[in-house]
């Protein structure tokens, strides 16, 4: 059995819902209750921008407070969750309720894959935009805006986001990344697009580079991809093991006295 000191909290990243056939954490969240722990698994906007999706992380991570009656979580967040948590830390006065901040995959220095879909014209970007948000907001999302969501995810953006937002003291803030080797995944056209774009090796997604904040403890292994990382598909036994890489951060923190 595994004790921390305070709740893991894992946090989703863009376009992850909990919804029908599309989980965050999927598998990954029971196999950690498993082993003794207390962790929630968040449910913010799957394409909010950065800002909105903030706001609802803190009411998200407040309710979990009260619930637990403690003072401070353990936050976990992938890909984009990690730039939503930043946020809300700093911007959002909960610097005294995150003891720590693992981020996977996050791209704190910004997606040239994202920078390169905005550069499509106005009228097919905005078109695009439409239906993608109203698939989300039938899927639960309060306030989609996945143009904003580009936007905020832009190298020249996140070097901003950067210098407006600094780590704060009293958190402790790590990050992890991930390479796609293999070609069976699912994911190996877009990291060909990807890595195309980030001149970089990447996950399918984000690359190692802009992977890196905080105290950076190195690549995850096991060719994970993106979207394995969070669950969103593969088998019972091979989310297990993915759940393994959750396990190794837990007690990392653990021997923080987190």
């Amino acid at each position: 059995m595994i004790k921390t000191r305070y709740p893991i909290v894992l946090v989703h990243g863009m376009m992850v819902k909990d919804f029908l056939f599309w989980h965050a954490f999927r598998g990954i969240s029971d196999h950690l209750k498993a082993q003794g722990l207390t962790v929630y698994v968040t449910n913010q906007d799957g394409v909010g921008s950065v800002a909105t999706n903030a706001l609802q992380l803190k009411a998200e991570i407040l309710a979990i407070l009260a619930k637990e009656n403690c003072e401070k979580v353990n936050l976990i967040a992938h890909s984009k969750g990690g730039v939503d948590c930043r946020y809300m830390i700093t911007h959002l006065g909960m610097e005294n309720s995150v003891a720590s901040l693992t981020t996977l995959s996050t791209p704190h220095h910004g997606s040239g894959l994202s920078a390169q879909l905005l550069k499509m014209p106005a009228f097919a970007a905005k078109s695009v935009a439409f239906f993608n948000d109203l698939f989300f907001r039938i899927c639960g999302d309060k306030q989609p805006d996945i143009l904003q969501l580009g936007k905020d995810l832009t190298p020249e953006a996140m070097e901003q986001f950067n210098r407006n937002t600094p780590d704060m003291p009293g958190v402790y803030y790590q990050s992890y990344s991930s390479t796609l080797t293999e070609k069976k995944s699912l994911l190996y056209l877009p990291y060909k697009v990807s890595r195309h774009c980030e001149q970089d090796a990447t996950d399918g997604m984000v690359s190692v580079s802009s992977s890196q904040w905080g105290e950076y403890q190195g690549d995850l292994g096991d060719d994970l991809d993106h979207f394995k990382m969070v669950g969103v598909y593969g088998r019972k036994d091979k989310l297990t093991g993915v759940s393994m890489h959750y396990l190794h951060i837990i007690r990392h923190l653990q021997s923080l006295g987190f």
